[in-house]
């Protein structure tokens, strides 16, 4: 697989020009949120990009917010957005972040920019360490395509990266779809509140399968 670390200059390349519209939807993290008040609570935009999400949620009455990002470039075109918001650049692996410390984790269109399977249960091991007991991790992201665009890519790269799903992009970057059973594997030490597939506008126009999956962290 394509290292993290070697797709961070792509993202700073394109971070003045892409545009994410996965929808945020506020009022799962109002209904389900077992922690303190909307000033309070801890809210983690991993994988935050330019700030979208982070703007919407600022609008949305959250105020506690932290990004994090491997793409220097999108940092600084958050910061220009968001100049109250704490940003913080990481290795694309880890965060430096103590464990149990964040009450709500958002990964949108996150998995897809991390196509190794294993990096993905780094990565969602990592925000289960953060986040504190009964506190909710929100993914937003691609699913598998049934049209004959993506198969034709999904098959051609399969054995290439040993994955299906797994392809790269012209411009330089390789990306993952995925199938639900993996999203379920892959948060399986979560408890399931919602789960609902849409179609989303691509960050290269294009429409895709896509889902949204808020969880739990079991206490125990």
């Amino acid at each position: 697989m394509t290292p993290l670390n070697t797709q961070a200059g792509y993202w700073d390349r394109v971070a003045g020009q892409k545009q994410f519209s996965h929808p945020l939807r506020p009022e799962w993290l109002r209904r389900w949120s077992a922690g303190p008040g909307l000033d309070s609570q801890i809210i983690l935009d991993y994988g935050c990009g330019y700030g979208r999400t982070l703007t919407e949620l600022w609008q949305a009455g959250f105020r506690n917010l932290m990004g994090m990002d491997f793409s220097a470039a999108m940092l600084a075109r958050c910061h220009l957005a968001l100049p109250s918001v704490a940003l913080i650049q990481n290795d694309g692996y880890t965060l430096p972040l103590q464990n149990n410390s964040v009450d709500v984790a958002l990964l949108f269109a996150v998995l897809t920019c991390i196509p190794d399977s294993e990096d993905q249960r780094q990565q969602i091991a990592e925000i289960r360490r953060v986040l504190r007991p009964e506190g909710l991790l929100y993914i937003s992201d691609l699913l598998l395509n049934d049209d004959w665009r993506n198969r034709e890519r999904y098959q051609r790269y399969a054995e290439v990266y040993q994955c299906y799903g797994v392809f790269e992009l012209p411009e330089g970057v390789v990306v993952r779809h995925h199938r639900r059973e993996w999203i379920q594997e892959l948060t399986s030490l979560f408890s399931q509140l919602r789960y609902e597939p849409f179609s989303v506008t691509t960050m290269n126009g294009n429409q895709s399968s896509a889902f949204q999956y808020l969880g739990q962290k079991r206490a125990h």
